[in-house]
Order: structure tokens, then sequence, then C-alpha cells
């Protein structure tokens, strides 16, 4: 493993790793020190339609999330990187890197906590059909955009 992703840092997640999520329950649910913490960064975020997660590229936008510590860092994150296509000998779906990330502040009620985090950022250039795919998130919430596109999805559903 790279020394410079060996060391024990938190994890900022802003998709499917999100608490209530499908990853979430699947691989973090009970491997997780404390309840997710509210947190943002900045980035560019983006839906892809034909995969049904998302993808984070650098960018100036605010970018929210979660931000969470893992029980056992050195395990839980090498099943991480599996999941997210990191270091597998194969071209990457994501590239793990560290960050600046701002935690959610329940005193001052803003994002006014910085630590350095962990985050998977999309690999684009690994992806060709990444423009045609993609679906611009401008409030930078993944969270949001699946709740108000499930209820479209269930009310369409029920008429």
């Amino acid at each position: 493993m790279n020394h410079e992703l060996s060391k024990t840092l938190p994890l900022f997640t802003y998709g499917s790793l999100m608490e209530n999520f499908f990853n979430y329950e699947l691989y973090l649910k009970d491997r997780i020190k404390e309840k997710p913490q509210k947190a943002r960064m900045k980035g560019e975020l983006y839906h892809l339609d034909t995969k049904g997660y998302p993808a984070l590229l650098p960018g100036s936008q605010w970018v929210y999330g979660e931000v969470l510590e893992l029980l056992d860092f050195e395990q839980d994150i090498q099943v991480l990187d599996q999941l997210e296509g990191f270091n597998q000998g194969v071209p990457n779906e994501y590239h793990r890197e560290k960050t600046t990330v701002y935690g959610w502040n329940e005193t001052t009620q803003s994002y006014d906590r910085p630590l350095t985090a962990y985050v998977y950022r999309y690999a684009v250039e690994h992806d060709p059909t990444f423009e045609q795919h993609r679906i611009l998130l401008a409030t930078g919430d993944w969270r949001h955009y699946m709740e108000k596109n499930t209820t479209k999805t269930s009310e369409k559903q029920e008429s």
C-alpha cells in the first residue's frame, strides 16, 4: 500500500457510502466509530445515470456528504478500495486521495471544522462515456438528488 495512503484518517463520503444508502448498509454500518457527521468539501459532483452512483471531480463548488472514522482502518479501507475500484491492478474507477473537508459544527451552526480526510475522486480519464452520461448536481448534494428522483419515480409508478 502507498505509504502516503496508509495513514489512518477519516473518510469523506458523498454517495452510496453515506448513512442509509445501500453501500453504507453493506460496508460501513457496523464498522465505524460513531455516527457519520455532516461535512462538505470543494469539488464538482455528478450523477452517473447509467451507473446509478455519483462522481466527484475537482472543482470550486461545495459538495455535501459525511465524514466518518473506520473501526479497523487497515482492514476496512482495503475493502472500500476494492469496492471503489482503486488500486486493484486495473485502471482505477476512483482514486483515493487526501483532502481538506469541513465538518459541521453544531455550536456555530456552520461548516467550520477543517480536517484532513480521504475521499474517492472519480477517475474520469478512464471513462470514455462520461460526457454522455453525466448529470451535474449543482446543489453538490447526491442525497438530495436521490431523494427527489426516487420520489418522482414512485409518484409515476403510483399514477
